[in-house]
């Protein structure tokens, strides 16, 4: 069992197989330092040729741009030592108004302006047709009848503007105000309707 658990190589000497050992490492180093790659990343030789380097074209509409700026700055600068070499004459006015028309439209402006003013007057002035006051009372009053009409609660539909709100665009059902009061004076006026309805057929009875 012992010579099956001893799973070194066997050897002759040891001292040779050390030194063998120590030479395949340094024969591994040796191949791996000198190994040449299968790819060839070097830079091509197409890469140092002029028309590869320099963009040729390019370099030719650039230039044709710079001549024409140039040639057109000279022609700027040429007209403008025109212009300051030539000595400036001032226009004389003759005589007589400077506009055929200039009274006409100036009373037109007048005119126009005292109809605006006049206008603007009569719209301070004028007098509401409608009186909310009066309007709202009505309104009071409708739903006062329309309360003692009622036999039961009156459920109504807010306005969507009451609510506040912009985004709010659905209407939301309510009870309108004095139902409590308007339930049982509904109710006592069926109640006496119907007491003085038995009360006919029972003298019609009679």
């Amino acid at each position: 069992t012992a010579a099956a658990m001893d799973r070194a190589i066997p050897c002759g000497s040891k001292l040779c197989a050390r030194r063998e050992e120590q030479r395949r490492h340094d024969m591994h180093r040796e191949r791996i330092r000198t190994v040449r790659p299968l790819v060839d990343t070097t830079e091509p030789y197409a890469a140092h040729m002029d028309h590869v380097r320099n963009n040729l074209k390019r370099e030719q509409l650039l230039e044709e741009r710079y001549s024409e700026i140039d040639r057109e700055n000279r022609i700027l600068l040429k007209k403008m030592s025109g212009i300051m070499s030539t000595p400036r004459t001032e226009e004389k006015k003759g005589p007589g108004p400077s506009s055929l028309n200039r009274d006409a439209r100036k009373k037109e402006l007048l005119r126009i302006t005292k109809e605006n003013q006049s206008i603007l007057r009569r719209i301070q002035q004028a007098q509401p047709v409608y009186n909310h006051v009066e309007m709202e009372g009505t309104h009071r009053r409708n739903m006062g009848y329309l309360r003692n009409c009622a036999e039961y609660p009156l459920v109504v539909r807010t306005p969507r503007s009451a609510r506040g709100g912009v985004g709010n665009t659905s209407s939301q059902m309510v009870r309108l105000g004095a139902e409590e009061d308007a339930r049982p004076q509904s109710a006592r006026s069926f109640g006496g309707g119907a007491g003085a309805a038995g009360g006919g057929k029972k003298a019609a009875g009679e």
